[in-house]
């Protein structure tokens, strides 16, 4: 869970699935009907903000049709097709931690998942 400040009131941001391995997130992901690619943005920042020592490496936005896995330090989109897409665990497992965030990003992150969450 992330708990943004940005607003009237402090407001709670949850992640669909989250999947440990090894003491760690290895992946943060969530379900929201419609645009997956319009998503993965925030979903990004969630991951950066609720596990900022030791992001997940991989973020998975569906629309239980759809998938696009994201990767967590670039942002960038790794593959998008079917279920097939999915890493199986133990690939899961083998990738490394990213470095922690850097401080200054996180206000930014922040920021962006707020945008994201609240419609602008």
């Amino acid at each position: 869970m992330v708990k943004l400040n940005l607003g009237f009131a402090p407001e709670e941001i949850r992640a669909g699935l989250v999947v440990y391995g090894e003491g760690r997130a290895l992946l943060v992901a969530d379900y929201a009907p419609g645009a997956v690619r319009s998503r993965e943005r925030a979903l990004t920042a969630y991951a950066r903000l609720a596990f900022p020592r030791r992001p997940p490496p991989f973020v998975l936005q569906t629309n239980g049709r759809e998938f696009a896995l994201v990767e967590t330090v670039r942002g960038r989109e790794v593959a998008f097709g079917g279920p097939e897409i999915l890493p199986p665990y133990g690939e899961l497992l083998k990738t490394p931690s990213p470095p922690p965030v850097e401080k200054r990003r996180l206000a930014v992150e922040e920021k962006i998942l707020f945008i994201h969450s609240t419609g602008g």
